[in-house]
């Protein structure tokens, strides 16, 4: 298994730092959040003009792009947001060329007051055969994310069975555990022939009466997510792809710097995977 970090953990770095650092920590991979203050990565100069440049650096670091986290939606309000989600997939299927085989992680979207979810399910589905079929095209794959009010895995089974196209999911290990108190077990059962990209974090309950709400952010192994179990799991079933750290500084000021939590996370990743190794 291979160690990556999206760029949502560092959002003030420039490209040449991130790629440093990564090379500095000992990860193999970066998963592009966004770069700077800008998270539509094709708007950058980094990835439209001096692309090419981009995908020189970080092959000549020894360093592998993992995936783009974009922020395409199937769940929209209307075909005209739906066409701009797709658009979004395509731009980053466009980029994925220049960097070989690539995860383009997808959302499914919140459910509005009033909808159910398999009554949305259906529609969903087809956006996504749409969205696979566009990243074909650039040899991408795309990757929905147990997110939004589809983290329990037989939700998002509705929509993945309804999909005329093979659809693939991106494991956040965290939420399906720590927002709606699913077992390890059961998320594998449901969609581990599916799960080829992962996201992973700690975290602890803010009230420890009520697990399942509130919760702060830890550094990995400080929280009671049960990763080290997690990556047994993987391990076990032959999973040998991506350990991704989603560490959200973007997101939340007040959590630790990417200084202290990217090279703590590959540290403990590597120990647990040297144990791995060891039996």
């Amino acid at each position: 298994m291979h160690l990556a970090f999206t760029t949502l953990a560092c959002p003030e770095w420039n490209l040449k730092k991130v790629i440093a650092r990564a090379m500095e920590y000992g990860y193999d991979g970066i998963d592009f959040r966004g770069l700077g203050p800008e998270l539509s990565l094709w708007k950058t100069p980094e990835f439209s003009t001096g692309l090419l440049e981009t995908a020189r650096q970080v092959q000549e670091a020894g360093l592998t792009v993992s995936g783009f986290s974009s922020s395409a939606r199937l769940h929209v309000a209307s075909e005209e947001e739906a066409a701009a989600q797709l658009a979004e997939v395509e731009a980053y299927a466009r980029i994925c060329r220049a960097f070989g085989p690539a995860f383009i992680r997808v959302f499914v979207g919140g459910l509005k007051p009033g909808e159910t979810r398999e009554a949305v399910a259906p529609r969903c589905a087809e956006r996504l055969a749409a969205m696979i079929d566009v990243a074909d095209r650039y040899g991408a794959s795309v990757v929905i994310e147990t997110h939004d009010d589809w983290v329990a895995s037989p939700a998002l089974l509705m929509i993945l069975e309804a999909c005329p196209r093979h659809a693939e999911v991106l494991w956040d290990v965290h939420h399906p555990y720590r927002l709606v108190g699913e077992s390890l077990e059961t998320t594998w059962r449901l969609l581990g022939k599916r799960i080829r990209y992962t996201h992973f974090k700690d975290s602890l309950p803010v009230d420890p009466a009520a697990p399942n709400g509130a919760y702060r952010y830890t550094l990995t192994g400080e929280g009671d997510i049960p990763l080290r179990d997690i990556v047994r799991l993987l391990h076990a079933q032959g999973y040998d792809g991506w350990l991704t750290y989603e560490w959200e500084k973007r997101w939340h000021a007040d959590i630790a710097p990417p200084e202290v939590a990217l090279p703590q996370y590959a540290q403990v990743m590597r120990e647990w995977l040297a144990e791995l190794k060891g039996r």
